[in-house]
């Protein structure tokens, strides 16, 4: 939504303009002299805090193009702004290093709370400074910090824009999990920078990629086979998997590594990460990830404890506490950001992505009867919706509830009939056909039945689900 508001997805024409204000709770304090932080989605202005808690007033123009049909029912000229108020905070959050949320309570928790969670050994700021100190104090040059991140943000590619604000979301949702589980914050932060590799690093699989146990057992199954079927196969099972996850994961992380990471942006960091650790580093954090996320296995403790430096020994390998592993990810993510190519316009069906818009199925009747486009393909689809409406009007018989008319299908179906050579291309339609027909009544009939019925009867005589579906619903 931040982008959409920026108007590049936008043709020339009128605007429906809602602006939305809304306090951020922070441990950042503005003063009076800093009247204002511009950006191009956003203004943020000083406002007194709450509680000891800092705050600032947030201000978002939102701008919807006018339908070109005029106003009328259905047609959205505000979101809310509720979407579109908290990725800002967590941009905000994100690029100033701060804890920024709209939410007072959850702000309190990470900066005020003197006592850890269950199961967790001590507070966030003895975990993370800055980002949880109880008191950021401006300073100048923070406006353009964060006025510049923003303006490359909105500048990227749709595809690159969205998948930046999956990863800071996600970013910034683990450093909120700090509070009540090291574990799972660690492994949300790793999270942050695997999206991102998956889908950017242009990894293209190769055969000696993939898991060397599997690769033998797939090699010594094709010995003896044609080489162009060998590679066939090859390429198949490389299509359906994810080859080297780790290894990408690691690869692209060091390439978004720039040399401010080790120079000036260390120059604060208790025990920073060297360049030759990092590599080991990145693959042992990635192994923790995994431990987690597929059996529950905590990270060690080592690694999790308040007041850490960023790199602890493992047994005999570098591993990154999470105060280092935070640091790696948001700078990935800002190089992430600051490398992507800007588009000042692009084509966008923006629509969709807007917020409290859900896209649900309609009722099969308003669609089960529709000819436009049919083929044996929605046979499946169309059979599954007839089904659905004799077990709720016929054999349940729900109030209200009907069959729809389905005659000018089966009329395309009697025309298919014949070019269709496979029985498994035949089956749905003709359950459709034969179900529609015991169940609609003899004014329903078409002229063919049951002459076309007959025809291909014996396509039921295998085991099939139709020939089971056709049989109970008739008793025979």
């Amino acid at each position: 939504m931040l982008q959409i508001i920026t108007e590049k997805f936008y043709k020339t024409g009128e605007r429906y303009e809602t602006l939305h204000r809304a306090v951020f709770f922070t441990n950042y304090r503005m003063f009076a002299r800093a009247s204002r932080i511009e950006t191009p989605v956003g203004v943020l202005l000083p406002t007194t805090g709450l509680e000891g808690l800092a705050a600032m007033t947030c201000e978002m123009l939102e701008k919807i193009e006018k339908h070109p049909d005029g106003d009328k029912p259905g047609v959205m000229i505000s979101t809310g702004g509720a979407s579109l108020l908290n990725d800002f905070a967590a941009v905000v959050a994100f690029a100033l290093d701060i804890t920024c949320t709209p939410d007072p309570d959850l702000t309190r928790r990470l900066l005020a709370t003197e006592r850890p969670s269950l199961g967790v050994q001590t507070v966030p700021n003895n975990f993370m400074k800055r980002t949880f100190d109880k008191q950021v104090i401006s300073k100048e040059g923070d406006a353009d910090v964060l006025a510049q991140f923003v303006t490359h943000l909105v500048g990227l590619e749709r595809k690159r824009f969205e998948a930046a604000m999956r990863s800071i979301r996600q970013y910034i949702t683990g450093l909120h999990r700090i509070a009540d589980n090291v574990s799972l914050a660690y492994t949300q932060l790793v999270m942050s920078v695997e999206s991102l590799s998956q889908q950017f690093d242009g990894h293209v699989a190769e055969w000696a990629d993939y898991d060397h146990r599997k690769r033998e057992k797939i090699d010594e199954a094709l010995d003896g086979a044609p080489a162009e079927i060998g590679d066939k196969v090859r390429d198949a099972v490389l299509a359906n998997e994810h080859v080297a996850i780790a290894r990408r994961f690691r690869d692209f992380a060091l390439s978004h590594v720039a040399p401010s990471f080790f120079r000036s942006e260390a120059a604060q960091t208790v025990g920073p990460i060297s360049r030759g650790d990092l590599a080991v580093a990145l693959q042992k954090a990635y192994t923790l990830r995994s431990r987690y996320v597929h059996g529950l296995q905590e990270v060690p403790g080592q690694l999790t404890m308040g007041g850490m430096p960023e790199i602890v020994d493992d047994g005999d390998r570098p591993a990154l506490s999470i105060a280092g592993l935070a640091r790696v990810a948001r700078h990935i993510i800002m190089q992430f950001v600051a490398r992507g190519p800007f588009v000042e316009r692009e084509e966008f069906d923006y629509r969709r992505s807007l917020p409290n818009i859900v896209t649900v199925r309609m009722a099969p009747e308003y669609w089960i009867a529709n000819t436009g486009g049919f083929t044996y393909k929605h046979g499946p689809e169309k059979l599954s919706a007839l089904i659905g409406q004799i077990t709720s009007a016929v054999l349940l018989r729900t109030p209200d509830a009907k069959m729809t008319d389905i005659r000018p299908v089966l009329a395309m179906i009697e025309e298919m009939m014949t070019s269709l050579q496979q029985v498994g291309q035949r089956l749905p339609l003709l359950t459709m056909y034969f179900l529609f027909h015991q169940w609609a009544g003899p004014d329903f009939s078409r002229e063919q039945w049951p002459a076309l019925f007959e025809k291909y009867k014996s396509d039921f005589d295998n085991p099939s689900i139709e020939s089971f579906v056709a049989h109970i619903l008739t008793s025979n």
